[in-house]
């Protein structure tokens, strides 16, 4: 069961197509439907909309933690909140991340055959201790997915999940300023550092997985900090900072397509508000919500400068 302040639980999209989203991603990755029918009038709130809409939560049964809530908003299809977005671009969320279990060939096979697309080839990273493979992909609706497979030391924590792929442990933020998004999280959320360096943006053959020009990839620096409560990479957060320009979508906000929001169970709903509003958040809320399956509670969004969606929700939490 996931512990409260302890990462975000689940991530959240708005597609064209609740249910046949669902389909393809349950089909890529082994997730299935844990729960579907309207979206609380709370929760709607909590991205500035109103009227109706469906959802569909997807998920491993079991594993409260890495849960993907796939929401269609009634009426006209609305295009995509990072529409010619590249993967060096800042604002909202980039992607959510997976682990292979255990080959990433084969989970990607099934991906592209769901209308995913890869921003690169597959990329093998060497750092003599540490190896891992990893591809970035992305689909019609904007959801971009990173997936990670372990080559060596031999992957751990993940032997109660069944399938392909892991729960959803980590989701990527490009932001235009580093400092300011790590100032949010470190001294104002209060989380902790799984790590934190500063490189080049490829290998020095200038191969990458996010599609940046092989020819000078190897020359655009990059910083990379990634942060959660209890300094654990389950239901983290990464902020990216490229030192390169690009075009800025943080001003994109639902009803857009794409990755839409984290969700984070905690204790207490008020700190959580104050904290990220010392950030610089913009603060929606609290409002009354219901997040099926969890009982009712309240709920609040904090949306960073670089327009990244946090939701945080006050309840007990129900596993299935």
């Amino acid at each position: 069961m996931i512990a409260l302040d302890n990462g975000f639980e689940e991530a959240v999209a708005i597609v064209a197509d609740a249910g046949a989203s669902a389909a393809r991603l349950c089909a890529a990755t082994g997730f299935v439907p844990l729960a579907q029918g309207p979206v609380d009038g709370g929760a709607l709130a909590l991205m500035g909309l109103s009227g109706g809409a469906q959802e569909v939560l997807i998920g491993h049964p079991g594993v409260a933690r890495g849960r993907i809530r796939l929401i269609q908003i009634d009426g006209p299809v609305a295009g995509l909140n990072r529409e010619g977005g590249q993967a060096w671009d800042p604002g909202g969320i980039f992607d959510i991340n997976l682990r292979a279990l255990p080959d990433i060939e084969a989970l990607q096979r099934a991906l592209v055959a769901q209308g995913f697309v890869a921003h690169a080839p597959i990329t093998d990273w060497d750092f003599g201790p540490l190896a891992v493979r990893e591809v970035v992909s992305s689909d019609a609706d904007g959801l971009c997915v990173a997936l990670m497979e372990r080559v060596r030391p031999p992957l751990q924590g993940y032997d109660g999940v069944s399938g392909p792929a892991s729960f959803v442990f980590n989701s990527t933020q490009v932001v235009p300023d580093f400092e300011a998004a790590r100032h949010l999280y470190r001294d104002c959320l209060g989380w902790l550092p799984v790590q934190e360096t500063e490189g080049m943006a490829a290998q020095d053959s200038g191969a990458n997985c996010m599609g940046l020009p092989e020819g000078i990839a190897a020359q655009i620096p990059m910083r990379i900090g990634i942060y959660q409560p209890e300094g654990r990479m389950e239901g983290s957060v990464e902020i990216i900072e490229y030192g390169v320009r690009g075009h800025d979508f943080s001003d994109c906000e639902p009803p857009l397509r794409g990755w839409t929001s984290l969700r984070f169970p905690v204790t207490d709903l008020e700190e959580f508000i104050n904290r990220a509003a010392m950030g610089g958040c913009r603060i929606i809320g609290p409002v009354a919500a219901q997040w099926a399956p969890h009982p009712a509670g309240m709920a609040a969004a904090a949306i960073t400068p670089w327009g990244a969606r946090l939701e945080a929700f006050q309840s007990g939490v129900k596993d299935r």
